[in-house]
């Protein structure tokens, strides 16, 4: 299943599998430097740099991450020249697959609760204003079973928590799309226009509120999505229906849910912050200042719910990292450089025997 993973990046992946002691991981990828990142979250210390190349020389650019629900395997896809998912066994961190996913470019990709199957959808950003999908793959084979047409470029896909849905934020056209889970079709197209239940009056390709990621709350009746161009989060229920908007610093990029529901946590990445947003209200609880992250991005929260780690994609004069916020009090626990243009983050637990 190796696939077309060249020699040299196998090199490097074998080698880098010495000395890190199993135990739960974040896993960050840096697209600027074709990585995924492994560092400790108890201390942010980097235990190991897996390269994720397949052209050596060209910018592939890890974009999204996500891991499998029994921990077994993760998942990264790259986003350029021939964009695929790539799969790792989480014990010892080997790469063990890979699929080219026949779309001009690849975001953040969302697994089932069963495990069998990924939605990765076709961020590709030069084809503005043009009609885009995602490709269905069958995790035990890495077998493309189809390419639904959604909207033009869809940034994320993520399953509802108890399997029925699935939520596709389109950036370029200013929709959430959720999809029934079987069929990977439309059910609901949700305009999100500058002012809460109102259409978009947005040109294809030059949107006005520009949805970009989403998370589910856990109880599945809703799903919060960022509205990157109007600094805000809208909460949309299972019936296409915006029942809340508040609002978050500029850019406001990815969103978590802490497992008990109550809160959220969403970068943004066009100020020094990072917000803690009520889930039922929408209103906010606590700023927390990122002062030496310029750009946060992603988030990622601790399966007890203590700890927010946030990603930050520096600049061209700067390192990207990752920054462990403790959500009580907002306190900053540590802060790792890590690549840079640092994007996806997920939460690795300790591999199964």
């Amino acid at each position: 299943m190796m696939g077309r993973v060249g020699w040299a990046a196998l090199a490097l992946t074998v080698l880098g599998a010495c000395g890190d002691a199993p135990g739960p991981r974040l896993l960050v990828t840096s697209g600027f430097t074709d990585e995924v990142i492994l560092l400790d979250p108890a201390d942010g210390r980097v235990t190991r740099r897996i390269t994720v190349d397949p052209r050596p020389g060209e910018r592939d650019e890890p974009h999204g991450v996500a891991v499998a629900p029994d921990g077994a395997h993760w998942f990264v896809t790259t986003a350029h020249g021939d964009p695929a998912l790539e799969m790792f066994e989480s014990r010892g961190d080997r790469r063990v697959g890979r699929v080219a996913l026949g779309l001009p470019g690849a975001g953040r990709p969302g697994l089932s609760p069963d495990g069998t199957r990924a939605v990765v959808p076709d961020y590709w950003l030069g084809g503005t204003g043009q009609m885009g999908g995602a490709a269905v793959v069958r995790l035990d084979d890495l077998e493309v079973l189809s390419r639904p047409t959604l909207c033009p470029a869809p940034h994320q896909a993520e399953f509802s928590p108890d399997g029925r849905w699935i939520a596709v934020p389109c950036p370029l056209s200013d929709e959430l799309l959720l999809l029934g889970a079987e069929t990977v079709e439309v059910v609901h197209r949700v305009s999100l226009g500058p002012l809460p239940g109102t259409p978009s009056d947005a040109e294809a390709g030059n949107p006005r509120t520009r949805p970009m990621n989403v998370a589910w709350a856990p109880s599945s009746d809703r799903v919060f999505v960022t509205l990157m161009r109007q600094g805000s989060v809208a909460a949309v229920d299972t019936t296409g229906t915006e029942v809340a908007r508040g609002a978050t610093p500029r850019g406001p990029t990815q969103i978590a849910v802490t497992p008990d529901g109550a809160h959220l946590v969403v970068p943004a990445r066009d100020d020094f912050q990072a917000v803690v947003l009520s889930a039922a209200t929408l209103e906010t609880e606590r700023r927390i200042v990122l002062a030496d992250g310029p750009h946060p991005h992603g988030v990622v929260i601790s399966p007890d719910g203590t700890v927010a780690y946030v990603t930050s994609e520096g600049t061209t004069r700067s390192a990207g990292a990752v920054t462990a916020v403790r959500l009580d009090d907002g306190a900053v626990l540590w802060r790792t450089e890590a690549g840079v243009f640092t994007l996806g983050i997920a939460w690795r637990p300790a591999p199964p025997p």
